[in-house]
This record gives C-alpha cells, sequence and structure tokens, in this order.
C-alpha cells in the first residue's frame, strides 16, 4: 500500500482508494492484501477454466469473469473466476452476487481459500458453488449448498463436477488440460 492511514478503512473508503491503485488488492474488513500473480499452472488452470466455461454457458444468462471484484459484507476478494446470472453493465467495476466461485490454491493462498474465503463467500445468498482447485495434482473440493444453506463438500481428483444453478458439467481433464504431475 502506497498511502499511510491515520483511521480504520471502512469497505467504501477502501474501494475509493483501491480504484486508485495500479495494483490490485482485498479487504478483509480490517486490513489490505497485496494480489500477486500466480505460477503458469494457476495460469494455465484459470485459462482452461475460463475457455471451458464460455463455451459451455453459450446463451444463456450468465457471465464468466476473471479476476472481477467481489463484494462479501465488509470484505473485498478477487476470486480467480467467478459466474454471475443475469447481464452486468460494462461499466460495473465490483460485483455483489455470484453464482459459481472458482480459487486456483497455492502454498500462500490455501488457508485464506479454505476457511476466510468459505466464509466470506457464505454472505453471498445467491452463491451455490465454491470450487478449489489444486494446482500440485487434478484434484477439487466442490463446495455447495441450496441458496442460503449450508456448504456439503465433495472431493474429486477425476471425473467432473456438476454445478448447481448453472447445470452444467465440468470436466477436471479440461480444467487440467495442458498440466502434467508426477505420479
Amino acid at each position: 500500500m502506497d498511502t499511510v492511514l491515520d483511521r480504520p478503512l471502512t469497505t467504501k473508503t477502501f474501494l475509493a482508494w483501491e480504484d486508485r491503485q495500479e495494483g490490485k488488492y482485498e479487504f478483509d474488513g480490517r486490513d489490505v492484501i497485496p494480489m500477486t500473480g500466480g505460477s503458469v499452472a494457476h495460469q494455465v488452470i484459470v485459462f482452461n477454466l475460463l475457455v471451458l466455461l464460455r463455451r459451455l454457458l453459450p446463451g444463456q444468462p450468465f457471465q464468466t469473469l476473471h479476476e472481477m471484484r467481489l463484494q462479501t459484507g465488509p470484505r473485498i476478494r478477487y476470486p480467480d473466476v467467478v459466474v454471475c446470472a443475469g447481464p452486468l453493465a460494462q461499466s460495473t467495476r465490483t460485483l455483489t452476487d455470484a453464482l459459481a466461485i472458482f480459487e486456483v490454491l497455492s502454498d500462500d493462498t490455501a488457508t485464506t481459500d479454505r476457511v476466510d474465503k468459505l466464509i466470506d463467500y457464505a454472505a453471498v445468498p445467491s452463491l451455490r458453488s465454491y470450487v478449489l482447485l489444486e494446482q500440485t495434482a487434478v484434484a477439487a473440493t466442490l463446495f455447495q449448498r441450496e441458496p442460503g444453506g449450508v456448504w456439503i463438500a465433495s472431493a474429486h481428483i477425476s471425473g467432473a463436477l456438476v454445478l448447481p444453478g448453472a447445470d452444467i458439467t465440468v470436466s477436471l481433464a479440461d480444467v487440467y488440460l495442458g498440466l502434467t504431475f508426477p505420479a
């Protein structure tokens, strides 16, 4: 952060501050967290996921976005990939709603993604799926719920993920296309 603040941030003041920055930052309701770049595996997984989701959702009222700012109560997060219901204005800078969220795990972010973001994303009433994707192996954890309900987790190392709400099936082989992992 290039500014020393003399008072605690609110979500509103954080958003105004971040809009003036060159980089991206998350806000956990108290602290500003700089976003860093990911590995090649991270980038390949995100790219494959975007291509796959756009192919699976043509002509449907969903929008698939990459690293789009999402407000969850007082917190601001940047999911790797988010699927939103309905068309969005091109000028939209902050999402407040989502149907599915995908995060690619790394050593630096795994605990935050598995614990803090799971709690944060629970505050998004329309969210039906939260998917954690490993980048060191073909493996995914799918958290799913009915709107406002409890999370039900399932682990996957092959096959496909069925995303409720969007009624699509995401093949793990397609998500990890082009990557190889030691046996």
